[in-house]
């Protein structure tokens, strides 16, 4: 067990939420018991730099959710087995999520695409779970199901509401690690079209292979996603992570910010500002503008590296394949004054393929053109 878990009968329960602000760092990670288990499967999954203290490492696995490594400590950015209209599709399910004993999983927001698996993992892992108190209602009630609720903690970020988009705050999640610092932004949302949302519609061609190669034929996995359907946003939070000369924003969903100055700007402020950005192009106002909304945040952001996600097929008619958007993302940069370096992902072939990137690399230490960093200089 990790982070705040204890066996059950030989101690007190965890603390079952914690505000980020009384957060008590986990762990150093020479100091966290990995089992021999567990160091198996992160060798056959994982690639050769994955817990090698000189990389941070993504391994995709579906949707905007990743496997982190920072500092030799292994991480859930999202929490969800791509199952429900099919199955297999990816080469991960939740049982080999929770073998690879993270000791944290960070949610960007509640849905089920996102986390419907992190209770789950996190009951039998004893990662701490961060999000917002809603989306601790989720996990806590989906490991109550096998009795585990009490064997994780919630590193609590806030409410749907609290605080108000724009606002970034900070905790130390490890104790080996600077402080994460934690964005409350803006869910993906259709706007009607006008002045300030020009209409500019992408409607990628639908590819139905996947579906019909990888059938869900068991219906008790069919049950379980009809049962996460309706589970709660809970906020909309983006990561910033800061290690060494490097850094990494990770996010789930892009709104619409043009109606919120303090969103854009708050992108533009990270301390060291952003490397790595991964985050979703699709949306619910692409009928309308297209990838526009994921393309502000870019803007705004100014990451020397961006990882679009979220576009692979996860849910027939919602998702096409991130292939089918690598033709339009590319005409989005090409609007932009100063265009990240696209590493685009594309299922399923890039599923666990590992990005590594080493910290103390010199092409970090350059500020990018347009970034706040740069016009401090």
């Amino acid at each position: 067990m990790l982070g705040f878990a204890v066996p059950r009968g030989e101690a007190a329960p965890p603390p079952d939420r914690v505000p980020i602000a009384r957060w008590k760092p986990l762990p150093k990670a020479s100091k966290v018991p990995v089992s021999k288990e567990a160091r198996a499967l992160r060798k056959r999954l994982l690639g050769p730099r994955a817990l090698d203290p000189r990389y941070v490492t993504l391994s995709w696995y579906g949707v905007s959710s990743f496997i982190v490594t920072v500092r030799g400590h292994l991480l859930l950015f999202d929490a969800w087995e791509i199952v429900g209209a099919h199955r297999d599709y990816a080469p991960i399910g939740r049982e080999e999520l929770a073998g690879l004993e993270p000791e944290a999983i960070l949610v960007g927001h509640g849905h089920f695409d996102h986390a419907a698996d992190a209770g789950f993992v996190a009951g039998r892992t004893g990662a701490a779970v961060v999000g917002s108190e809603e989306i601790c209602d989720t996990a806590k009630a989906d490991a109550a199901t096998d009795g585990l609720e009490g064997e994780f903690t919630c590193a609590i970020t806030g409410t749907m509401t609290e605080p108000a988009p724009g606002t970034i705050r900070s905790f130390r999640l490890f104790a080996d690690v600077a402080p994460v610092r934690v964005l409350q932004h803006i869910h993906s949302a259709s706007r009607p079209p006008g002045s300030d949302n020009p209409p500019g519609p992408f409607l990628p061609v639908f590819d139905p292979t996947p579906y019909l190669e990888n059938p869900n034929l068991d219906p008790a996995e069919l049950v379980r996603f009809l049962e996460t359907l309706d589970d709660a946003q809970g906020g909309t939070w983006m990561y910033h992570f800061t290690v060494g000369a490097f850094t990494l924003l990770i996010g789930d969903s892009a709104g619409p910010i043009w109606e919120s100055e303090d969103v854009r700007r708050a992108l533009d402020r990270f301390p060291g500002c952003v490397d790595v950005m991964a985050n979703a192009i699709l949306g619910f106002d692409q009928p309308v503008s297209g990838l526009r909304d994921p393309r502000l945040y870019v803007e705004h952001a100014h990451p020397r590296v961006f990882l679009p996600t979220h576009g692979d097929a996860w849910a027939p008619a919602l998702s096409a394949g991130q292939a089918q958007y690598a033709e339009e993302w590319s005409r989005q940069m090409g609007m932009l004054r100063h265009p990240p370096a696209v590493d685009f992902l594309i299922d399923p072939d890039d599923y666990l393929a590992e990005r590594a990137y080493r910290v103390d690399a010199l092409r970090w230490r350059a500020s990018m053109p347009g970034s706040s960093c740069a016009r401090r200089r």
